[in-house]
């Protein structure tokens, strides 16, 4: 099975389980996320069967998840299990390149979005401008759908220079399944362009479900001000906040408590999946109680010879974790750490965290030997 993270895995692992094998600890299942090829050494018939079930749940969200799966016939027989889903990154396309732009594009990268700016004037659409950008594209507007992938993780704002501009990205883009859609005007030019689309066809409800004028209200006045405001709604789209200051609310925590996979996250694991001759351990974050640094989800990749990639939080935390899968390396088995840092601790290594967290630790051979079609080593 391809080890290619652009397409979009999901990766099942055992971590727990009650009265089965202890062998069962680290198998896994690998799915791609377009429903086709599965990889893996999942045994237990029952245990594969559910979790299929599971990764096509969690795809309406793609978020890391941890489930306990029970067999029909025994019921005293149970597994734990993390699933860890792998979209396509998620895609910023900023079409038009002026002074919104800049600032916007490099937020985005801070986000950890694939950022793409658009725009038909070759002093505007160069890399110089936007040296962060993944992609500048240098075309008419008209012909932008030839160069770009739009789909449900694509989010698009619409900052072109001018109304016809705006109108007729909005025009062209408005078919597409995407993440998010905005467009950028007053409120005057808003209602005429939203006419407009209506007398040419275009459904009134997808009319509704576009973010026009784009941005939350900040109050904002320049052009990174303006920037921050898009971001802050692309931000609580993708995440569900209620944009509502911390002050005044406190925030309902989601379930599982969960980030989704930054770039360092899915660099750690195409390391682990593509690997080196070196021996390494996988560290996974499954679960956090109170402040932590970093929560369900985040990945570090420790090799035998000391060397880490990624992160789960810094501290004296993570060099528990790295000492640990010093010993997972040298036993070839899978474990689970837990991981308490105390507000005195926290408060010493000059952090604001006091919590706890919950990290499984397993052998990187069993990611390489599923994915090369070999089986993981008893």
């Amino acid at each position: 099975m391809e080890s290619n993270l652009e397409q979009g895995i999901t990766i099942v692992t055992v971590i727990g389980k009650q009265n089965l094998p202890d062998s069962l600890l680290g198998q896994k299942a690998i799915f791609k996320n377009n429903g086709e090829g599965k990889a893996g050494n999942l045994e237990l018939a029952w245990l594969a069967e559910q979790a299929a079930e599971m990764v096509q749940s969690n795809r309406s969200n793609g978020m890391f998840e941890v489930a306990t799966l029970s067999n029909p016939a025994k019921p005293e027989q149970s597994a734990t299990v993390m699933i860890a889903p792998y979209q396509p990154p998620h895609g910023l396309i900023i079409l038009g390149g002026g002074h919104i732009a800049v600032p916007l594009a490099a937020i985005g990268k801070i986000l950890g979005y694939q950022v793409t700016v658009v725009d038909d004037r070759p002093d505007f659409a160069h890399k110089e401008r936007f040296p962060g950008a993944d992609r500048v594209i240098c075309c008419d507007f008209s012909d932008m759908e030839s160069h770009l992938e739009l789909g449900p993780s694509s989010s698009v704002v619409i900052i072109t220079r001018g109304h016809q501009h705006d109108q007729e990205c909005l025009r062209r883009l408005i078919k597409y399944p995407l993440a998010y859609l905005g467009m950028i005007g007053s409120r005057r030019k808003i209602k005429i362009v939203r006419q407009q689309l209506l007398e040419e066809g275009i459904d009134a409800g997808k009319l509704e479900q576009v973010h026009m004028p784009v941005g939350l209200d900040v109050g904002a006045q320049t052009p990174g001000e303006v920037a921050v405001s898009i971001a802050a709604e692309l931000l609580r789209e993708r995440r569900g906040g209620s944009a509502r200051s911390l002050k005044d609310h406190s925030p309902q925590k989601s379930a599982g408590d969960v980030e989704l996979p930054s770039a360092a996250d899915r660099e750690v694991l195409q390391k682990t999946l593509t690997g080196d001759q070196t021996p390494a351990a996988l560290a996974t974050i499954v679960k956090t109680r109170g402040s932590t640094p970093r929560k369900a989800g985040a990945r570090m990749l420790v090799y035998g010879d000391g060397r880490i990639l990624g992160t789960i939080g810094g501290g004296c935390g993570e060099s528990e974790v790295r000492l640990a899968a010093l010993g997972v390396i040298d036993e070839n088995l899978p474990r689970m750490y837990k991981v308490s840092l105390s507000a005195d601790t926290a408060a010493a290594e000059g952090m604001v965290c006091g919590g706890a967290m919950e990290v499984f630790i397993e052998p990187a051979g069993g990611y390489q030997e599923v994915f090369s079609g070999g089986e993981k080593n008893k």
